[in-house]
């Protein structure tokens, strides 16, 4: 009997230290888990941040290059860059300021400063694509000659930006054509 008093200690001195460590991985794995899950929502919350609407500096610049050039979803093909010189010079600010070149400049720099976060992997590309894909890639569109005009004397300007339309758009194409499979018909 008491060599199984003996053999019931030793048991339990190895199986002590086993159970601590299971413990401690299971633990360990259980806290990364829930980091993981943290980052992740800190990323989708950052997402959230490049809606035109959650910044009222954005707002009114949207709505300023709105109101120079009509509604966003109106302009099928990019606007000639003598329309966007005109337009700034004629809606100069009562002090000389210019309004529209401010205004195109902060949208598309919003624009740049999203795709950077996302290229980073600090924003969530499927949260912004959701949110803002159609109205990123129509800003681009239609601005499309002011931006190639500002790349012309700085190549890395927009890199990130041009780099993310591209990729949404083909993302966009393949989600419209699964949307519109063709009809088959039993004749």
């Amino acid at each position: 009997m008491v060599w199984i008093m003996e053999y019931t200690e030793v048991a339990l001195g190895l199986i002590g230290p086993v159970v601590v460590a299971l413990g401690i991985i299971v633990s360990s794995r259980m806290i990364r888990k829930q980091m993981r899950l943290n980052y992740n929502l800190n990323i989708r919350n950052k997402s959230l941040q490049y809606s035109l609407y959650a910044n009222e500096h954005l707002r009114d610049a949207r709505i300023e290059v709105e109101r120079v050039f009509g509604p966003m979803f109106a302009i099928a093909e990019a606007i000639p860059m003598a329309e966007i010189r005109e337009k700034m010079n004629s809606n100069n600010g009562s002090t000389g300021e210019n309004h529209v070149y401010a205004s195109i400049l902060t949208l598309l720099a919003h624009w740049e400063n999203m795709a950077l976060s996302i290229d980073v992997g600090l924003s969530d590309d499927d949260v912004c694509f959701e949110m803002v894909a159609s109205t990123l890639i129509q800003h681009v569109k239609i601005f499309r000659n002011f931006i190639e005009e500002r790349r012309s004397n700085n190549p890395r300007v927009y890199d990130h930006l041009m780099s993310l339309r591209r990729r949404w758009e083909d993302r966009l194409m393949k989600i419209q054509r699964s949307n519109f499979q063709p009809l088959l018909t039993g004749a």
